[in-house]
């Protein structure tokens, strides 16, 4: 009877782990097969940053963003260095002129892509939005977007300094970031390498009445995403965007989980309601969605626009719809993987807009998208 009692007690605590809270180990079931290295601009001024981001191809059943799971590397370090802090990976600081490469490392599989520094000085700084029109308690990013010497452009928002000259209208942070704190009005200033510009802000003493997701109701199948939007509309009438300020919610994360910007992705088939929520001073103001994740499989996908000719230096951007096993279709194209089979002709170099493709020489191309193992294709012809 007591080796019974050991034996059971034995058997429960190996059972024990089976119906925790969290999986007792991570998913290893689909490898990860390769690494892409991607830049926001494929050129960079000197002492200016750019960010590199590592896309994970696992297995060709799905892709994930890993930037911060690789370990980043630089050639030399004399012309660029790198960040493996956490919240910075694969950010780029620009130190000489000249080309290196950039590596990312994961055990034993990398991707490379090359980091070229010119010598291009700032020109001219525009400041987004110009004018900008804010209720009390609302935040709103700015932009540095930074013009050099030989044409291009940058986002320089992070380097640039920013005031607002009157803090008792409304505050700004070293990222932008500006917050209302009473009506009146107020200039923000963005300045960096001795030059500056202004964008001025009027901030009314409306306050928040309700808020509104779009859309309503939305269904996905497993494993995809969906974007959902908040708008504001305040005590005067008026409407805002408040997205990115709202606090999201799921109500099952077992089912559906949300970011902080409103992208919700269906975790498993079942039903979970989205809220988006913004407290006015003690008061919490909301709205509620439904999220329905089906079971349905992928068994189709469509490249489009389909058979297309451009110029070269021209980019063109390219939207995969999938079609599922209950006949409903999905825009697919921020979670599939874009390959060219001709990377003499152009590639995808753009992290944060999939699918677009920039072209380099003449020539003919296949454009393939992939996703849970499946793939669709279309011609592309590239002319002078």
């Amino acid at each position: 009877m007591q080796l019974r009692i050991i034996l059971l007690s034995c058997l429960l605590l190996v059972l024990s782990g089976c119906w925790t809270d969290e999986p007792t180990r991570s998913n290893t079931f689909i490898p990860l097969t390769s690494i892409e290295v991607s830049a926001t601009y494929q050129s960079m001024a000197n002492n200016t940053v750019n960010q590199y981001t590592a896309m994970g191809d696992f297995s060709g059943s799905f892709t994930r963003d890993i930037t911060a799971e690789v370990t980043w590397a630089i050639e030399n370090n004399t012309i660029a260095d790198v960040s493996n802090a956490a919240g910075s990976e694969g950010l780029v600081t620009a130190l000489s002129p000249g080309e290196t490469t950039i590596t990312a490392n994961y055990d034993d599989l990398s991707g490379s892509e090359l980091v070229v520094v010119t010598a291009a000085v700032l020109a001219g700084i525009e400041i987004i939005p110009q004018d900008a029109e804010l209720q009390v308690g609302i935040t709103e990013q700015y932009e540095a977007a930074g013009t050099f010497s030989d044409g291009s452009s940058q986002d320089v928002t992070i380097l640039a300094t920013w005031e607002s000259s009157d803090m008792n209208v409304a505050t700004i942070d070293n990222t932008g970031l500006a917050t209302t704190l009473a009506s009146g009005s107020t200039t923000i200033t963005g300045a960096w390498q001795g030059i500056e510009s202004n964008a001025s802000l009027l901030v009314t003493d409306a306050t928040l009445t309700a808020v509104t997701i779009t859309p309503e109701t939305a269904t996905i199948a497993q494993g995809t995403t969906v974007q959902f939007e908040a708008e504001g509309t305040f005590s005067d009438d008026t409407p805002q965007d408040i997205t990115d300020i709202v606090d999201w919610q799921s109500t099952d994360n077992g089912i559906g989980i949300i970011d902080t910007n409103g992208l919700a992705e269906g975790i498993a088939p079942g039903q979970a309601d989205i809220t988006a929520s913004y407290d006015v001073g003690g008061n919490i103001i909301s709205d509620t969605a439904v999220l329905t994740v089906s079971d349905a499989i992928l068994e189709s996908i469509i490249v489009t626009p389909e058979n297309s000719t451009i110029q070269v230096g021209e980019n063109l951007q390219y939207r995969a719809t999938g079609t599922f096993s209950d006949n409903s279709e999905q825009d697919i194209t921020e979670l599939a993987t874009w390959l060219t089979t001709n990377n003499s002709v152009g590639t995808f170099r753009t992290p944060d807009s999939r699918g677009l493709f920039s072209s380099d020489a003449s020539g003919a191309t296949i454009i393939k998208a992939s996703f849970g193992g499946i793939s669709g294709e279309t011609l592309l012809t590239v002319v002078e």
